[in-house]
Protein backbone atom coordinates (compact mmCIF):
# COMPACT_ATOMS: atom_id res chain seq x y z
CA UNK A 1 0.00 0.00 0.00
CA UNK A 2 0.91 3.80 -0.46
CA UNK A 3 0.72 6.65 1.67
CA UNK A 4 -2.08 8.62 -0.12
CA UNK A 5 -4.87 11.11 1.69
CA UNK A 6 -7.92 9.12 2.24
CA UNK A 7 -5.98 6.30 3.73
CA UNK A 8 -6.56 4.27 7.44
CA UNK A 9 -3.53 4.78 9.56
CA UNK A 10 -2.86 3.20 12.92
CA UNK A 11 -0.45 4.85 15.14
CA UNK A 12 2.57 2.52 16.12
CA UNK A 13 4.26 4.84 18.38
CA UNK A 14 3.53 7.87 20.93
CA UNK A 15 1.49 8.74 23.55
CA UNK A 16 -1.43 8.07 20.60
CA UNK A 17 -0.30 4.53 19.74
CA UNK A 18 -2.98 2.10 18.44
CA UNK A 19 -5.14 5.33 17.70
CA UNK A 20 -6.75 5.38 14.08
CA UNK A 21 -6.31 8.02 11.63
CA UNK A 22 -7.20 9.23 8.30
CA UNK A 23 -3.95 10.68 6.32
CA UNK A 24 -5.07 14.14 5.20
CA UNK A 25 -1.78 14.88 3.09
CA UNK A 26 1.73 13.36 2.57
CA UNK A 27 4.89 15.36 2.99
CA UNK A 28 7.72 13.67 2.39
CA UNK A 29 8.64 11.82 5.09
CA UNK A 30 5.53 12.77 7.34
CA UNK A 31 1.58 13.04 6.78
CA UNK A 32 -0.96 14.65 8.45
CA UNK A 33 -3.93 12.47 10.26
CA UNK A 34 -6.58 13.43 11.39
CA UNK A 35 -9.52 11.66 13.22
CA UNK A 36 -12.36 14.09 13.24
CA UNK A 37 -12.51 14.45 17.22
CA UNK A 38 -9.53 15.23 18.99
CA UNK A 39 -7.50 15.99 15.57
CA UNK A 40 -9.36 18.13 13.01
CA UNK A 41 -8.66 18.71 9.77
CA UNK A 42 -8.20 22.19 10.71
CA UNK A 43 -5.54 21.24 13.43
CA UNK A 44 -4.11 18.16 12.15
CA UNK A 45 -1.23 15.55 13.87
CA UNK A 46 1.88 15.41 11.78
CA UNK A 47 3.72 11.97 12.23
CA UNK A 48 6.20 10.30 10.60
CA UNK A 49 5.60 7.94 7.94
CA UNK A 50 7.67 4.88 9.84
CA UNK A 51 5.24 5.34 13.22
CA UNK A 52 2.44 4.37 11.47
CA UNK A 53 1.10 1.51 10.18
CA UNK A 54 -1.26 1.59 6.48
CA UNK A 55 -4.65 -0.41 7.56
CA UNK A 56 -7.03 0.50 4.48
CA UNK A 57 -6.27 1.44 1.53
CA UNK A 58 -9.23 4.25 0.99
CA UNK A 59 -11.66 5.41 4.06
CA UNK A 60 -12.34 8.77 2.02
CA UNK A 61 -12.49 8.47 -1.40
CA UNK A 62 -13.17 12.41 -1.82
CA UNK A 63 -11.78 15.31 -0.19
CA UNK A 64 -13.62 17.71 1.54
CA UNK A 65 -15.40 15.68 4.00
CA UNK A 66 -16.80 17.26 7.22
CA UNK A 67 -14.82 16.57 10.94
CA UNK A 68 -18.10 14.74 12.06
CA UNK A 69 -18.44 12.36 8.56
CA UNK A 70 -14.85 11.77 8.69
CA UNK A 71 -15.06 10.38 13.17
CA UNK A 72 -18.06 8.38 11.91
CA UNK A 73 -16.18 6.72 9.08
CA UNK A 74 -13.46 5.76 11.56
CA UNK A 75 -15.72 4.74 14.54
CA UNK A 76 -17.98 2.38 12.24
CA UNK A 77 -14.55 1.01 10.74
CA UNK A 78 -13.31 0.70 14.22
CA UNK A 79 -16.26 -1.34 15.03
CA UNK A 80 -16.98 -3.19 12.62
CA UNK A 81 -13.24 -4.73 12.85
CA UNK A 82 -12.79 -5.28 16.35
CA UNK A 83 -16.07 -6.35 17.55
CA UNK A 84 -15.85 -3.45 20.10
CA UNK A 85 -18.17 -0.79 20.92
CA UNK A 86 -15.52 1.64 22.06
CA UNK A 87 -13.33 3.80 19.89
Amino acid sequence: MDYQPGCLARSLAGHDKDQYYVILSVDGERVLLADGRTRTQGHPKRKNKKHIQLVKNSLVKEFPVSDEELYARLKSFVKCTSGEGEY
